[in-house]
C-alpha cells in the first residue's frame, strides 16, 4: 500500500491497520520471549544473548517496514524472512534499496545538475481544454517528475527494430553538436559495426559523444577490444554504470535499464530494444524477438537529453552543461508527449503510478505488452476490475521465455484477470520483449519498463506517455497483429499448466519482491 493509498483510507480502515500493527508486534514479542525463555534453558549464555539481540533487531526492523509506504506484498515477504533470519535479510533489504530513495543530499545534487531543464506548462494547459482525461494522466505523471509536456512532436513508431536502426544511422550522420547513448546492453555485432564508423567520423568532426552502459547488462557481450575501440574515438567518453567489483555498493542492485539515444537535442530514440543483434533478428534467441521503439523529433528530445545527463551525473559525478533552448518546430503534428525517468532517486513511483492511471482511464480497450508479469495484487486487481466492467483487456506475453522461472511466476498471476473476463496471449513465434500499454486509441506508453518488481521498484527506467497521436493506432494494429500470431491462454487451459510450473511459481512468488 502506497502512502497515497494509506492517506485516502477511511478512518475505520486506518484504525484497523494501526490495531493490526500493534497486534503483529505483540505476537512477535511473545514469540521472541518464548524462544528466549527456551534458549535460557538449553543454550550457552553468550549464544542466547546474541540470538536475543538479533531477533530483537529483526522485530524492530519489521515494525519499520510495516510503516513504510511500499506494497503490502513487499511488507509481508520481507517481514517473514527477517523474522526467520534477521541479520542476513536485514542486510539484503538494505542491499535491495527497496525504499527507492537516494540520500537527500544526492537528490539535491541531481536536481542541481539538471536544474536548467525546468518544466513548462504551455502544452499541458492546451491539453486540458482539448482532453481533460488525457490532461489528468500527464498531471499525475508530472506530480512525480518535473519534466515538460510537449506538443508539436513528430512521433514515429517502429514495430521492427531493424527499420529503427536504418533510420538511426541516417540521423547519426546528421549530428553536429552531441550524441548521447545510454543502453542496458551494448554488445559486439552487426549493430555496433554499423554505428562505430559514424561515431568515429563525428568524433573527428568535433561532435561530443557520451556513452553509458550498464555493467551487468553488458557483461560478457562487450569485449575489451570493443571498449578500447570506442575509447579511442576523439571527443568520446564512455562509462559503465555501477560496475561489480570488490567494493561494497548498496546501489549495485539498482541497474540502469534505460535505452536512450539523443542527437543534438532535436531527435531521440527510446524503446525496449538494446544495441544487440537479437533485437534486429541478426542473432536468434528464443525464436523471433519482438520489440519496438519510438522516435521523437522535437523539443521532447531535450527531455531525453536531460534524462541521459541525469544518469551520467549519477554515474560519473560530472555536470554537463547543455544548450537548453527549445525550438519552435514546424512539424504540425497532432498530440502530446511527455518523456520521463524512474529510479531510486524518485521519492514516488512514476512508472507504477502512470500504469495505474492508464489502466483506470480505459473505457473501450486496454492492451498490455510485457515480457514479464510479476506484479503486486493492487495492479492485478486494477486490471481485473477493468475487465469486469466490460473493457476489452488483453495482455501479450512471450511463448518462448528467456527466463523460465520468471515465466512460471508470471503465469501464476493470470488467474484473477482471466476469471474477470480478461484475455492473455502468449506470442508463439518467440519472445515478446515489447513494453507497451495502449488505451482506447488515445493514450499509450512505450519505453523500458516491464511489469515486474525490478522495473517498477528497483531499476532506473525511462519511457514516454503519448496522447492523441495517430501513431497510437499503428501501435494498436501492431499489437493486434502480434495477438493474431499468439496462443490464447483461457482459464481452463491455464488451470492445466504442468504441476511443476505451479509448484515453482508458488514458491518463487513468495520471494518475488526480494529479487
Amino acid at each position: 500500500m502506497t502512502q497515497n493509498e494509506r492517506l485516502s483510507l477511511p478512518i475505520w480502515k486506518k484504525l484497523i491497520l494501526f490495531v493490526f500493527s500493534i497486534f503483529f508486534f505483540l505476537i512477535q514479542l511473545f514469540i521472541m520471549l518464548v524462544v528466549f525463555d527456551i534458549s535460557i534453558e538449553y543454550t550457552a549464555s553468550p549464544i542466547k544473548w546474541i540470538y536475543f539481540l538479533t531477533l530483537g533487531a529483526g522485530v524492530c526492523f519489521v515494525l519499520y517496514i510495516i510503516h513504510k509506504p511500499i506494497s503490502v506484498h513487499y511488507k509481508l515477504t520481507w517481514s517473514i524472512m527477517i523474522l526467520i533470519f534477521p541479520l542476513p535479510f536485514i542486510a539484503l533489504y538494505i542491499f535491495n534499496s527497496s525504499s527507492r530513495k537516494l540520500s537527500k543530499r544526492k537528490q539535491r545534487q541531481i536536481k542541481k545538475a539538471i536544474h536548467q531543464y525546468a518544466n513548462r506548462d504551455d502544452a499541458l494547459e492546451k491539453l486540458k481544454q482539448e482532453d481533460p482525461v488525457g490532461a489528468r494522466l500527464f498531471q499525475a505523471l508530472k506530480h512525480s517528475v518535473s519534466f515538460s509536456v510537449w506538443d508539436n512532436v513528430k512521433f514515429t513508431y517502429f514495430n521492427d527494430c531493424m527499420d529503427k536502426l536504418d533510420d538511426l544511422l541516417l540521423e547519426l550522420k546528421k549530428a553536429e553538436k552531441y550524441i548521447f547513448i545510454e543502453y542496458f546492453i551494448i554488445a559486439k555485432g552487426y549493430i555496433m559495426d554499423q554505428i562505430l564508423p559514424i561515431l568515429q567520423e563525428k568524433g573527428n568532426d568535433g561532435v561530443q559523444i557520451k556513452i553509458l552502459y550498464d555493467d551487468i547488462g553488458s557483461k560478457g557481450v562487450m569485449p575489451k577490444k570493443l571498449l578500447k575501440k570506442i575509447s579511442k574515438i576523439p571527443n568520446c567518453k564512455i562509462n559503465n554504470y555501477e560496475p561489480l567489483g570488490l567494493n561494497i555498493n548498496f546501489l549495485v542492485n539498482n541497474r540502469d535499464h534505460r535505452k536512450i539515444m539523443v542527437i543534438d537535442g532535436r531527435v531521440a530514440y527510446c524503446g525496449g530494444d538494446n544495441l544487440a543483434d537479437e533485437y534486429i533478428h541478426k542473432k536468434e534467441r528464443f525464436g523471433y524477438w519482438r520489440d519496438n521503439c519510438g522516435k521523437y523529433e522535437g523539443n521532447v528530445a531535450l527531455t531525453f537529453a536531460a534524462l541521459f545527463l541525469e544518469m551520467w551525473y549519477i554515474s560519473t559525478k560530472e555536470v554537463v552543461e547543455l544548450d537548453y533552448n527549445p525550438v519552435d518546430y514546424k512539424h504540425n503534428e497532432p498530440g502530446y508527449v511527455m518523456a520521463f525517468g524512474d529510479g531510486p532517486h524518485n521519492n514516488s513511483n512514476p512508472a507504477y503510478d502512470l500504469f495505474h492511471a492508464l489502466i483506470n482511464s480505459a473505457n473501450e480497450y486496454l492492451y498490455i505488452s510485457t515480457p514479464y508479469f510479476v506484479i503486486d495484487d493492487q495492479t492485478v486487481s486494477a486490471i481485473a476490475l477493468k475487465a469486469k466492467s466490460g473493457v476489452d483487456v488483453r495482455v501479450l506475453m512471450p511463448k518462448k521465455p528467456d527466463k523460465k522461472s520468471v515465466f512460471y511466476m508470471s503465469r501464476a498471476h493470470y488467474r484473477e484477470i482471466l476469471k474477470a473476463g480478461g484475455k492473455f496471449y502468449e506470442y508463439t513465434p518467440g519472445f515478446n520483449h515489447a513494453k507497451n500499454i495502449i488505451v482506447d486509441d488515445k493514450y499509450a506508453f512505450i519505453g523500458t519498463v516491464n511489469m515486474d518488481y525490478r522495473s517498477l521498484f528497483l531499476h532506473y527506467e525511462c519511457g514516454a506517455l503519448i496522447a492523441l497521436n495517430d501513431q497510437i493506432i499503428k501501435m494498436r494494429e501492431d499489437f493486434e497483429n502480434a495477438v493474431s500470431a499468439s496462443e490464447e491462454i483461457d482459464y481452463p487451459k491455464w488451470k492445466k499448466r504442468p504441476w511443476y510450473q505451479k509448484l515453482i511459481a508458488f514458491i518463487l512468488n513468495i520471494f518475488a519482491p526480494l529479487f
